[in-house]
C-alpha cells in the first residue's frame, strides 16, 4: 500500500532524520540506505521494518549529521601515510618529478584513511530506532487514511456486482419462456402424433435444470457477504484475493449458463467490477 512517513531526531551529538515510503506490491520488497557505521545493525533495523511495513515496496533512508568533527571524521593511518611519502620522496628524487604532483593522489592510496574502531553508542542506537519508529506511526497514519478511501471503493464494487445480478432475474423468467416457445416450435416441426407430451415435459424441465443459476446467484451473495466481513479484518489482502477467485468462478459459471444475450452483459459488467476489486486489492495489506 502506498504510504509516506518523516521523523526527524535532534540530540547533542547528531541529527537523524527517517524517511519511509512504499508502493503497492503483493510482498515485501524493503530497500534500506543508513550511514556506514551504522550497517552492523541493518539487519536488526530490518527485522523491525518488516514487521512494520509487512507489504509493499519500501525505501527507507536513515540520514545522519553528526555535530562535532570528532564524530564524524575517520581518523589517519600514520604509519601508512609516512612510509607512502617516504616512498614519494625517493620516487621524486629519483624521476626528478615535483613531489607535490605525487603528493596530490597520496589521500587515494588504500589504508591511508583507517574506519574508526569505537564500537557506536548503543545509546545513539536507541535514538536512531524511536526516530524510525516515529516514521512509522506517521507512515502507517497515511496508509490509514488512504485504507478507509480503498475500503469505500471496494465496498462499492461489491454491491455493483450484487446489483448485476439481482438484475438478471427479469431476463431468467425471459429466457425460461423463449426456451419453452423455441422447443415446441422444434417438435411441431416434426410428426406431432409422435411426440410425447410427458416425455417433452421432462426434457424441458431437464434443459432447463442445466441453465438454472440459482445456486450459482446463491454462492456469489455468500461470497460478496464475506468479502465484506473481511474487510473489516486486520491483515486481509491475500484472503480478499482468494475470496475474490470464488466470486470470479461463480460469475464465469453464470455466464456460461446464460443462453441470453442481455445477461450476458450484465455478466461482462459483473466481471469488469470484479477485476478493479483484483486490482485493488494489491494496496490492501
Amino acid at each position: 500500500m502506498t504510504g509516506f512517513g518523516l521523523a526527524e531526531t535532534d540530540t547533542e551529538k547528531f541529527n537523524v532524520k527517517v524517511e519511509i515510503r512504499s508502493l503497492n506490491s503483493k510482498f515485501l520488497d524493503l530497500n534500506l540506505k543508513m550511514p556506514r557505521q551504522w550497517q552492523h545493525k541493518e539487519l536488526e533495523l530490518r527485522r523491525e521494518l518488516g514487521k512494520w511495513i509487512e507489504r509493499g515496496t519500501a525505501q527507507v533512508f536513515v540520514n545522519l549529521q553528526y555535530k562535532l568533527m570528532e564524530d564524524k571524521v575517520s581518523p589517519l593511518n600514520q604509519d601508512v601515510a609516512l612510509y607512502y611519502l617516504n616512498e614519494v620522496k625517493q620516487l621524486s628524487d629519483k624521476s626528478g618529478w615535483q613531489s607535490s604532483e605525487l603528493l596530490n593522489n597520496i589521500f587515494l592510496i588504500p589504508n591511508i584513511i583507517q574506519n574508526s574502531e569505537e564500537t557506536p553508542s548503543e545509546e545513539d542506537w536507541k535514538q536512531i530506532l524511536a526516530t524510525a519508529e516515529k516514521a512509522y506511526t506517521q507512515f502507517d497514519g497515511f496508509r490509514k487514511t488512504e485504507g478507509g478511501v480503498l475500503e469505500k471503493e471496494l465496498l462499492g464494487l461489491c454491491q455493483s456486482i450484487l446489483a448485476s445480478m439481482e438484475a438478471l432475474s427479469p431476463f431468467e423468467e425471459e429466457r425460461i419462456k423463449n426456451v419453452r416457445e423455441r422447443l415446441q416450435k422444434e417438435l411441431h416441426n416434426l410428426q406431432s402424433e409422435m411426440a410425447d407430451k410427458n416425455r417433452f415435459e421432462q426434457e424441458l424441465i431437464y434443459y432447463l435444470e442445466k441453465l438454472d443459476i440459482s445456486e450459482e446467484k446463491s454462492r456469489l451473495r455468500q461470497h460478496c457477504a464475506y468479502f465484506e466481513e473481511t474487510l473489516n479484518s486486520a491483515s486481509t489482502g491475500k484472503k480478499l484475493g482468494f475470496i475474490a477467485q470464488e466470486m470470479g468462478r461463480e460469475i464465469n459459471t453464470i455466464g456460461s449458463k446464460s443462453n441470453h444475450s442481455l445477461m450476458q452483459r450484465k455478466v461482462v459488467e459483473m466481471k469488469d467490477e470484479l477485476e478493479k476489486i483484483k486490482e485493488q486489492i494489491n494496496n490492501v495489506l
